[in-house]
């Protein structure tokens, strides 16, 4: 005969600790929806934080020149005169710079690397974070210079009769013209240039006058075996009674073409193809983009506010639509997808899901406002100094 009394405490035995494991699922569970929900609402505050006022943690004055230009470089201030070019950091402090001679200096920047361009002469140097220039010296006048990430650089020369684009890599000794694409007269003059972060593929915008009316074209090239059998050009448009303002290269082989009443998107560089395009009735005040949205700001004669800002992911969805009240002269988006706004004494800051982060006066003249390392930090350029700044003062 059997017993069953060992196995009922056996049976008890089971079913407590599954009751406790049970139990240990349920609290873990629980502990991790409560850490969910508390995360979901720090970052909503976070991402919904207002600032009114900043505090200056560094500061650095500056020399005078009669002609001084800025501009974002790597979360640093790239500064460019007549007669030299330099890199500063949050305390205003040189990371390195170089000397040239231009009467009109133009900068471009691709990540780490710099071109400065002598626009009208025919010098240009390209820097790397290191300050190492390089020289290249063409043999026409340039028009406008463009560097990739790897420090190859597309310049637009002005020629006689027409405009021809060369491509060089100002860091190969033996062979520094990399490709040079001359330009028909007939098919119009190239007016503005782009080259890819990559350095294989550049979009161009030509522009001419038929019969009286203007007409702009799009060309795309690809420097690799992909365009070697069509004279590098793998596709063009043509857009009739409009004119290009502007080409940018956007993140992933996007391409944004930038017209004076739109915008168009074009995917794959090497086989380009437009994905969307928009027009606009209203005047367009400013336009700006960075890797993952373009925004354009409109005037709004008809509404309260003075101006209206639209931004758009790469597939055309429309993610922002705001009013603005201020005046400004600048506007830039960085990668942080923060919209920076600015005037001489003011600025604005927006995310991208339409609350303004910072409203405030500025104590002196602004000349750029840009993003500095480091969370809620910028950069103030003025007149005589850098200014490092951080948020504070959270409104309620």
């Amino acid at each position: 005969m059997y017993s069953f009394v060992g196995r009922s405490q056996d049976v008890v035995a089971i079913n407590k600790r599954r009751r406790k494991v049970t139990l240990f699922i349920i609290i873990c569970i629980a502990c991790i929806i409560v850490a969910a929900v508390i995360f979901v609402l720090l970052a909503s505050s976070f991402m919904n934080r207002k600032y009114t006022s900043y505090e200056v943690t560094r500061e650095a004055a500056l020399t005078g020149s009669s002609f001084v230009k800025y501009a974002s470089y790597d979360n640093k201030v790239l500064r460019y005169t007549r007669d030299g070019i330099s890199a500063h950091d949050a305390s205003g402090s040189t990371i390195w710079n170089g000397s040239y001679n231009m009467a009109s200096p133009s900068a471009n920047v691709c990540e780490k690397y710099v071109v400065a361009a002598d626009i009208g002469g025919k010098t240009l140097f390209v820097y790397n974070e290191e300050g190492q220039g390089k020289e290249v010296t063409t043999d026409y006048p340039i028009v406008q210079a463009s560097v990739a990430a790897n420090g190859v650089v597309a310049v637009l020369l002005e020629q006689a009769t027409s405009n021809v684009i060369n491509i060089y890599n100002p860091y190969d000794i033996s062979n520094k013209l990399l490709v040079e694409i001359p330009t028909n007269v007939d098919e119009g003059y190239p007016v503005c240039i782009d080259i890819s972060p990559e350095g294989t593929n550049l979009v161009a915008a030509y522009v001419c006058v038929t019969n009286g009316k203007i007409q702009s074209r799009v060309a795309f090239y690809d420097f690799t075996d992909v365009g070697k059998n069509t004279n590098c050009l793998v596709g063009a448009k043509n857009y009739n009674e409009i004119v290009i303002s502007d080409v940018r290269f956007l993140g992933s082989g996007n391409i944004c073409i930038f017209t004076d009443n739109g915008f168009s998107i074009w995917k794959n560089a090497k086989q380009p193809k437009e994905s969307y395009s928009n027009t606009y009735k209203e005047k367009i005040k400013s336009a700006f983009c960075n890797d993952k949205y373009v925004g354009m700001v409109f005037e709004n004669s008809s509404r309260a506010k003075p101006y209206q800002m639209k931004v758009y992911d790469l597939s055309g969805k429309k993610v922002l639509d705001l009013g603005i009240n201020n005046s400004y002269t600048t506007v830039r988006m960085y990668d942080n997808n923060e919209i920076l706004f600015n005037s001489a004494s003011e600025c604005e800051i927006f995310r991208i899901n339409g609350v303004r982060k910072l409203s405030c006066k500025a104590d002196g003249r602004i000349m750029h406002f840009i993003p500095a390392k480091g969370i809620n930090r910028y950069y103030f350029v003025m007149d005589n100094k850098i200014q490092e700044i951080k948020l504070k003062k959270q409104s309620s």
